[in-house]
């Protein structure tokens, strides 16, 4: 097993133009993820475009961030969405995907990546995510650093109609 990094100085960029051949990167990022922890959830480029475009267009919805690590690579990505609690009184920023290459599992970044969000937005009422059954080592992380099953359980229900 890896020895983890201490003080590590890894940055957050957050995606804000649509240049297909800047982003093949991350595409493979985001398939590698989904194939990982929900490989039954069908993922394309086309789908991935619309999220890009639409967090650029309205950054005040969240956005789309490369995490960088100390030699200035690309080492993973983060989407992260805002929006408005009435529960919690303000606002929550869901983490709806952390990735990290597998390679720098294991060293640290991961848990770097969330305490540099909740410093970067440190104006939130509440930090929320979801995580895999299957990712006991992720969930594991979560909770070390002060995340907790929420009461309620998430319902959800896709509308099929819309593309």
């Amino acid at each position: 097993m890896p020895n983890k990094i201490h003080n590590m100085a890894i940055t957050l960029k957050q995606i804000t133009s649509y240049q297909q051949a800047d982003l093949e990167e991350l595409y493979s990022m985001i398939f590698h993820f989904y194939k990982e922890y929900d490989s039954l959830h069908s993922i394309s480029k086309t789908s991935i475009g619309a999220t890009i475009k639409q967090l650029i267009k309205h950054p005040d919805n969240g956005s789309i961030q490369y995490v960088y690590n100390e030699k200035n690579e690309i080492i993973g990505y983060t989407i992260l969405i805002k929006y408005w609690s009435n529960e919690y009184k303000g606002y929550i920023l869901f983490i709806d995907e952390l990735y990290i290459k597998p390679t720098m599992r294991s060293l640290g970044y991961g848990q770097a990546t969330l305490k540099l969000i909740e410093k970067t937005f440190s104006n939130v009422t509440a930090f929320a995510l979801e995580v895999s059954p299957k990712n006991n080592k992720a969930q594991n992380l979560y909770e070390k650093l002060g995340f907790k099953l929420n009461k309620n359980k998430t319902l959800l229900k896709t509308n099929l109609t819309h593309p």
